[in-house]
């Protein structure tokens, strides 16, 4: 047991080197007291924060246990106090205020720009003698923030084992391959495919494990052909360390999410090039989406799409319009419906229109958008990343139809007329539906995880900002 308790004190301010978020983590010194049973849960949970994708000295418990037995009060007093700091820094780092607001990309939109007193919340929590509660609510409850923290520790484990061994390079494997490399390939792919391990090591290239080939690239985003080609080899020999790094990425920005999910709603992956809609709860429409391209970023964010727009125009951005569209002459602004009005050069709805026949609009500091396009060939793509940084829709119209008709009542016979006519109608959503835009390149899929290249570059990018938070902290 510990040394008798007493008062822990939550000083301040503390500094941006002390406490992730800088200047939102000060907190006015006020004193708590912990009892041993409350300091034995906060070590215990401060310890497995590395599970979580924290970097190991982000909240440092060493010697605490020690010291918060020690026969001298001053000993005790200052042990107490510095878990309590642990304990305000982990809470906020749950909450996704582990970057700091002013080295996170301005793309990354969908951290909270609220307050949050952890301070507060750990005063109540031993007030009420609830920290074991306060403790379980800081991670995420999503599903599938639980379901990456346990497949990190899988690709973590995979690696701390020596990794798995990388398939050697040759001509692309398929069926009725044997010799080496085909035994290689059963090794790799047995370390995320039981039934693979399973098979004889030195069998051909056999139906089974065209197939075990093909789940990898569904999983991988590839074409699922079932042969080993170029793409998907080079998907195989990543490291086991790069693909625990990807899931780390990826809980930080889980971090950032908003822990309540509408029932109804609209989810974007961007990385991934993936639409879903939710109705009550449950899948209602799935589809492909083109995201930008890296320097034309799709920002994340969460907002609520308020109106949709039949047969809209396209307001050209001024950079798009100097660099890429008047240069192609009078000729072409003509045969495509551009226009100047004022200092802007806006695509009229019709054939060709760059926004196709529908958008969805929603609140946001990018001004960007959900629409329809006429270049369909993204959509054969594996990597679909191509836009200037709105999100082209698959299924525009079709999803048009569902909104409206959910919404107001609206047959689709009215939408088809609507588009028809080329005029455009700006039609306002009676209930607004939320929206968010992810950058998930890993999340589970089954029992097994899914990854996506990092074409934006995010993921590293994330884990250096998250170490230097919290890997040498002061």
């Amino acid at each position: 047991m510990f040394a008798a308790t007493a008062a822990v004190v939550l000083a301040g301010p503390m500094t941006a080197c002390s406490r992730p978020g800088g200047a939102q983590g000060q907190v006015t010194a006020e004193a708590v007291t912990l009892s041993d049973s409350q300091a034995e849960q906060a070590l215990k949970v401060l310890a497995e924060a590395p599970s979580h994708g924290f970097p190991p000295a982000a909240f440092p418990v060493d010697g605490l246990e020690d010291q918060l037995k020690s026969d001298e009060a001053g000993t005790r007093t200052a042990a107490q106090r510095r878990l309590a700091s642990e304990l305000v820094s982990y809470a906020r780092a749950m909450h996704g205020f582990a970057i700091p607001k002013g080295a996170m990309d301005p793309n990354w939109g969908m951290r909270s720009s609220a307050k949050y007193d952890a301070a507060a919340e750990l005063r109540a929590a031993v007030a009420q003698d609830k920290m074991q509660e306060w403790l379980a609510s800081l991670p995420p409850a999503a599903p599938q923030y639980e379901a990456l923290r346990k497949g990190y520790a899988t690709y973590l484990k995979i690696a701390d084992d020596g990794g798995w061994p990388a398939v050697p390079t040759g001509p692309a494997l398929k069926l009725g391959a044997g010799g080496p490399r085909v035994a290689a390939l059963r090794k790799r792919l047995g370390f995320e495919d039981a039934a693979v391990a399973q098979a004889a090591p030195d069998a051909p290239y056999d139906a089974a494990l065209g197939q075990a080939v093909a789940a990898f690239q569904t999983r991988h985003g590839l074409p699922a052909t079932g042969a080993v080609d170029a793409h998907t080899l080079a998907a195989l020999n990543v490291p086991a360390i790069a693909r625990a790094a990807q899931i780390r990425a990826n809980l930080e920005r889980w971090r950032w999410a908003p822990r309540e999910t509408p029932p109804t709603r609209i989810e974007v992956n961007s990385a991934a090039g993936l639409f879903d809609m939710y109705v009550d709860g449950q899948p209602a429409m799935h589809m492909l989406v083109a995201a930008g391209k890296p320097g034309d970023e799709t920002p994340i964010l969460t907002s609520k799409i308020h109106t949709v727009v039949l047969n809209p125009s396209w307001n050209v951005p001024k950079e798009i319009a100097e660099k890429e569209i008047l240069p192609k002459g009078e000729a072409y602004l003509a045969s495509h419906n551009f226009v100047q009005e004022g200092d802007r050069l806006v695509q009229k709805p019709g054939d060709g229109n760059s926004l196709g026949q529908v958008k969805f609009q929603f609140d946001n500091a990018y001004a960007v958008y959900l629409h329809d396009t006429p270049a369909k060939a993204a959509f054969t793509r594996p990597q679909r990343q191509v836009s200037h940084g709105c999100v082209r829709l698959e299924k525009a119209i079709d999803l048009a139809k569902f909104v409206l008709g959910r919404d107001s009542g609206m047959p689709p016979e009215q939408v088809d007329e609507d588009l028809a006519d080329a005029d455009t109608h700006a039609i306002a959503l009676k209930t607004q539906i939320p929206v968010a835009i992810y950058y998930w390149t890993a999340w589970v899929d089954g029992d097994q995880v899914a990854f996506r290249d990092d074409v934006y570059g995010w993921d590293e990018a994330v884990l250096r900002q998250l170490d230097a938070a919290l890997g040498r902290r002061t």
